[in-house]
């Protein structure tokens, strides 16, 4: 398992990264895939001890960038 300040860290690098991947590639399609794999990476770092904080924080960071949550 990971301690918050890695995982801070991890949530840093993947907001960096969907900064420059919305600018890159504009199509919200083509940025789900590669950012829920980025993600899921930081969510099974967390471990049950802090997966619902990074949950919440990855939630908040799309709410940030004005990406709604993908349509089941």
């Amino acid at each position: 398992m990971t301690n918050r300040d890695e995982l801070r860290q991890m949530l840093e690098r993947l907001d960096s990264e969907v900064t420059t991947g919305l600018r890159d590639n504009p199509d919200r399609d083509a940025f789900w895939p590669e950012f829920a794999m980025q993600s899921n990476a930081v969510l099974e770092a967390a471990g049950d001890e802090h997966f619902d904080w990074v949950s919440a924080e990855i939630a908040d960071m799309l709410h940030r960038h004005g990406i709604p949550a993908p349509e089941a």
